[in-house]
C-alpha cells in the first residue's frame, strides 16, 4: 500500500487548463444563452443545456475525447509517482502539465505556474485585499501583496494574448484551407470560430478578459470540487466501491459522453460532494433595484455575498444528517431541498454559472478514471482544518491519501 500525499487541486490542472475555458462571461456570449432551460429542483437542474454557441450540449460533447486523454495522463502520472517512490511516501506530487509548467511568455521571465500562483495562491494579506477590494478599492496601495499580484496578472495577460493570437492564426489558416483538421480541440478555439459570426463577434480584448476570468474562477473551483469529491470517497469505502462497480463495464475505448451521463450513482456522488464541500465559498450579487429580504432592506447597487454553505449545510432543509456524505439522499428528495435554491454551488437563475455542464462532464470523466484504476483511502490522522481566509474551499495542509492500483497486492 503506497501512501500518496497529493494535492488534486494541482493534479487536475493537467486536464482542465488545456481545455482552457470552462466559465464564460455571459454578457460577452449573450447569444449563446438565449434559450437557457431552467428546470426546478437541484437534481433536475444539474444537466443544464444551452441551445447554441460553444457551451451548447453538442459543443461540450465534442470536448469529451480531450477529457479522456487527460484522464489517462493523470492516471499515468500517479502510477509513475508511485513506482518512483523508494519508501512509498510522496510528500508532494505536482502534476501540472509539463507543457503549461514550462510555458513562458516572450515578454515575461515568469512561467505560467508562477503567474497562476501569484494570482490564486496569494499570501494572507493578498487574500484579504482580494476580498475587500470589491467594496473598498485597495489594489492601488503600494504594498508587496499588491505589487506581486499586479506583476503576475500583467504577465499572465501577456501569455493569454499570445495564446489567443496563436489560436486565431490557426483558425484563420484552417478557414483558408477549408478544413478544421489540425485545430486545437479546446473551447477557446471554438469561441474564436463562433465569433466569426457577425452577431457573436468578440474582440481580442474581450477574449483576453474572458480567459483571465476563467483562470481566476473556472479552473480553481473545478479542481477543488474534484479534490473534495475524492476526499469524500476516501472516507466512505462503501460508496467508493459502489461507484467502482457502476463504472466497471466502462472501458476507455467505448466510453462516451452519453454513457457517462447514464450513470445515476456517479451523478449522486458528485451532487452530494458539491453540496457538502462547495468549492465556491462566496458568490457576489448586486441588487438591481431596492428590495427587502427577511425584513432587511437592500438598496439598489448593494453587493450581497451569497454563501452556498448557508443553505447546503442547513439541517432545516437537508435533515439532521446534513453533514453526512450520503449520495443516496438524491434519490428521495422532498420538502425544501427540492427547491433550486437549496443548492447554490453554481448559483441559480439567468446568471447561473454558464460553465456548469462543462465542469460536471469534466469532473465525471476524471473521477471515473481515478476510481476505475485506484483504490483511494484517507490517510488523515486528524480532522481536516479548512484554510481561512481562502477564495475556494481548501484545507490548511495538503490532504493525504493511501493509493493502491486496482488488482495489486498491498
Amino acid at each position: 500500500m503506497w501512501q500518496l500525499s497529493v494535492s488534486l487541486v494541482r493534479v487536475v490542472t493537467l486536464a482542465i487548463l488545456p481545455v482552457c475555458l470552462h466559465f464564460i462571461i455571459k454578457t460577452l456570449l449573450r447569444p449563446s444563452f438565449s434559450k437557457l432551460r431552467h428546470l426546478p429542483g437541484p437534481k433536475s437542474a444539474m444537466p443544464c443545456e444551452y441551445s447554441v454557441g460553444p457551451l451548447s450540449r453538442p459543443s461540450i460533447r465534442k470536448l469529451f475525447p480531450t477529457f479522456v486523454t487527460y484522464s489517462r495522463k493523470l492516471n499515468g502520472e500517479i502510477n509513475a509517482a508511485i513506482q518512483q517512490s523508494s519508501d512509498g511516501v510522496l510528500e508532494s506530487v505536482s502534476l501540472v502539465g509539463q507543457e503549461l509548467r514550462d510555458f513562458r511568455s516572450r515578454t515575461s521571465p515568469l512561467s505560467f505556474e508562477q503567474c497562476y500562483n501569484g494570482i490564486l495562491a496569494q499570501p494572507l494579506a493578498g487574500q484579504i485585499i482580494s476580498f475587500i477590494n470589491p467594496f473598498i478599492p485597495l489594489r492601488w496601495l503600494p504594498v508587496s501583496a499588491n505589487l506581486n499580484f499586479v506583476k503576475a496578472k500583467s504577465a499572465l495577460k501577456g501569455m493569454m494574448t499570445e495564446l489567443i493570437e496563436q489560436r486565431t492564426s490557426e483558425v484563420e489558416k484552417a478557414k483558408e484551407l477549408g478544413t478544421d483538421s489540425g485545430l486545437s480541440d479546446d473551447l477557446l478555439t471554438r469561441m474564436i470560430q463562433a465569433s466569426s459570426v457577425e452577431n457573436q463577434k468578440l474582440s481580442k480584448d474581450e477574449l483576453i478578459d474572458i480567459t483571465m476570468q476563467v483562470i481566476a474562477a473556472g479552473h480553481e473551483t473545478t479542481a477543488s470540487a474534484l479534490l473534495w469529491t475524492t476526499y469524500a470517497l476516501s472516507q466512505d469505502q462503501k460508496s467508493q466501491q459502489r461507484l467502482r462497480t457502476e463504472t466497471i463495464n466502462l472501458s476507455a475505448n467505448d466510453m462516451t459522453a452519453k454513457s457517462i451521463d447514464e450513470l445515476p450513482y456517479l451523478d449522486n456522488v458528485i451532487r452530494e460532494a458539491l453540496r457538502l464541500y462547495s468549492p465556491t465559498l462566496i458568490i457576489p450579487w448586486e441588487a438591481l433595484e431596492d428590495i427587502e429580504i427577511a425584513g432587511v432592506r437592500i438598496p439598489k447597487g448593494t453587493t450581497v455575498q451569497l454563501v452556498p454553505a448557508v443553505t447546503q449545510l442547513n439541517p432545516e432543509i437537508w435533515g439532521l444528517d446534513v453533514e453526512t456524505f450520503n449520495p443516496d439522499r438524491w434519490d428521495h428528495l422532498s420538502g425544501d431541498c427540492l427547491s433550486p435554491y437549496a443548492m447554490e454551488t453554481f448559483s441559480n437563475g439567468p446568471r447561473m454559472c454558464p460553465g456548469k455542464a462543462l465542469a460536471l462532464l469534466n469532473m465525471k470523466v476524471l473521477l471515473v478514471g481515478l476510481i476505475k484504476d485506484f483504490e483511494i483511502e484517507s490517510a488523515e490522522d486528524k480532522e481536516v482544518e479548512f484554510r481561512n481566509p481562502s477564495l475556494t474551499l481548501k484545507s490548511k495542509r495538503p490532504l493525504q491519501f493511501k493509493v493502491q492500483r486496482i488488482g495489486e497486492a498491498p
